[in-house]
């Protein structure tokens, strides 16, 4: 089959991750495979990258202009892109977080023989209300989800919350649920961790809510545990905001903030043992993610720590591979670090969730169960 899917990231970012990784596995299963993205955007600071080809997946970035302005860049980007979709003749159109950018794949409604998916992994608007993008763009972005959501034939959603979501908007519409992965190599091997107490973050810092919870609870953690260690990889607005909170409560010989990496160079400072924190507060843009992080944590056998939010406490398997604490209750969090720290099966479980993430959260096996949706509704 040949398939266009149509991105609003540049195909390195970890933005585009989840539909990259399932374009490289589809072309394992003989699939001809092209990506539609941005050569330049926040994610790579506007800096144009040319690629043609990924792995055997073939990139085509139409052109745009490389200012700061989304605005300015959108108007020739679109032209570009709707040239290229209809050059390319896909029988599938694969849309990916609809915004303006992605959204021109509806185009492939007007193509003979052409299906168009459009896969949700989270509310997009929801999400930039949140991390405080401007209205007009939040708007532009609602706008697109719900036009996406009702044009196209199928629906690709990566959570249980967006299945009955879109179950109850759009009863007859074939929906398949498929969570965040990661790609088989990074199951090829792991580190066993050099540290007896050590919890690690992977993963943007636009939210205080996120990781707020940690640092208030750390204190009286390191009063018990004097020897426990805390990694924050990755970068983002409330970079600065954390740093000091770790002064001000005299904790940053505890903390160690490493900055945002590539996620190849981040792999290496997830090994076997650790703990993974992915303590999501409880609302809707939080229900309806697939956490790309705790695949990640679990194949390398980082126990994730998780909150009891959305499919979290199901990919934890109920604790049977991680632990689970209970939401925007920092009594609950305290207890549940203190007991992770101290268990004696945590090397067991670190092995339980790493095969349990090869089992299930792999792409190569997502990809064979989006192609047998696929085929089964032709």
């Amino acid at each position: 089959m040949k398939i266009v899917f149509l991105a609003s990231g540049t195909v390195r970012s970890n933005f585009s991750y989840r539909i990259v990784a399932l374009a490289r596995s589809l072309v394992r299963l003989g699939h001809e495979v092209s990506i539609i993205a941005p050569k330049a955007d926040k994610y790579n600071n506007f800096l144009p990258e040319n690629i043609a080809v990924l792995d055997g997946v073939k990139i085509l970035q139409p052109f745009q202009f490389a200012t700061k302005h989304p605005e300015i860049n959108l108007l020739p980007y679109i032209f570009g892109a709707v040239q290229m979709l209809f050059r390319q003749k896909p029988e599938l159109v694969y849309i990916y977080k609809p915004t303006p950018v992605s959204i021109v794949g509806l185009m492939g409604k007007f193509m003979k023989n052409t299906m168009v998916v459009t896969d949700f992994d989270d509310i997009g608007s929801k999400v930039m209300r949140i991390e405080g993008y401007p209205l007009h763009q939040r708007i532009l972005v609602s706008w697109s989800e719900k036009l996406a959501a009702r044009a196209a034939d199928r629906l690709v959603v990566a959570s249980t919350y967006l299945l009955k979501k879109y179950k109850s908007e759009y009863p007859k519409k074939p929906i398949h649920l498929m969570p965040n992965g990661v790609e088989a190599d990074w199951f090829t091997h792991s580190i066993q961790s050099g540290a007896a107490k050590r919890i690690v973050f992977l993963g943007a810092i636009n939210r205080k809510s996120i990781l707020e919870p940690l640092f208030d609870v750390l204190p009286d953690l390191i009063k018990k545990h004097s020897d426990v260690e805390v990694l924050i990889i990755g970068d983002g607005e409330y970079l600065s905001f954390f740093k000091e909170k770790a002064s001000e409560l005299h904790i940053e010989k505890q903390v160690v903030f490493k900055g945002w990496m590539p996620v190849e160079k981040a792999k290496e400072y997830l090994q076997s043992g650790d703990i993974g924190y992915c303590y999501m507060p409880q609302d809707a843009s939080t229900a309806a993610a697939s956490n790309m992080k705790v695949p990640q944590y679990m194949s390398q056998g980082v126990v994730p720590l998780v909150s009891r939010v959305g499919d979290l406490p199901n990919i934890a398997e109920e604790g049977r591979v991680g632990y689970i604490a209970e939401p925007d209750n920092k009594k609950s969090l305290l207890e549940i670090l203190e007991h992770a720290l101290t268990d004696l099966r945590r090397k067991d479980k670190a092995y339980a969730a790493q095969e349990s993430a090869k089992l299930k959260l792999c792409t190569d096996v997502l990809a064979v169960h989006f192609n047998e949706w696929i085929a089964s509704n032709i």
